[in-house]
């Protein structure tokens, strides 16, 4: 913006940022949950696990669907994290690196719970790995992961946008 200083420029993008994160995540859920109602209403693990292993390309678009699902929500809170992070001058923990740093930063600033954050971090190394196509992540171990964010989530990000508050951002 013309004539405000560079900081407060940055905010109000970060703020932007930060609050479409937030308020995109229920509709990326309920999108979601509309994807694993494709394996049956509570998400069948076996089903799951034949659509994961099938070369049938309407079980890959299947799989594709939860696991696109899946890293579309990580990646938001994710960046939605990175962004408050930002927003409160919360640094990483000088002694974990990258995403996982800044969660416990903001754990220990009393923005989740341990659970909360060991929670994410997993969640957030199952991405990865998804992100990056490991062969070696095995079907059942989705099906956990996708189940636990779904599970999770809600209450992961009451805890940080209560936090915010505290921090003085409000949404």
């Amino acid at each position: 913006m013309r004539g405000e200083p560079r900081e407060t420029t940055a905010r109000s993008a970060d703020l932007d940022r930060l609050s479409v994160k937030i308020e995109r995540l229920s509709a990326q859920r309920v999108a979601l949950r509309r994807a694993i109602s494709e394996f049956d209403s509570t998400f069948d693990a076996e089903a799951w696990k034949r659509s994961f292993d099938s070369p049938d390309p309407d079980d890959i678009n299947r799989v594709f669907m939860v696991t696109g699902g899946y890293l579309a929500l990580v990646n938001n809170m994710a960046e939605a994290i990175r962004a408050g992070a930002r927003l409160t001058g919360v640094k990483a923990s000088p002694h974990i690196s990258g995403l996982p740093g800044t969660v416990d930063a903001i754990r220990l600033d009393g923005g989740f719970t341990k659970g909360q954050a060991d929670t994410f971090t997993e969640l957030y190394r199952t991405r990865n790995r998804l992100q990056h196509s490991s062969p070696d992540i095995q079907a059942d171990e989705v099906h956990r992961q996708v189940s636990r964010l779904l599970r999770h989530l809600p209450r992961l990000v009451q805890s940080y946008i209560v936090w915010l508050a505290k921090r003085g951002v409000e949404l």
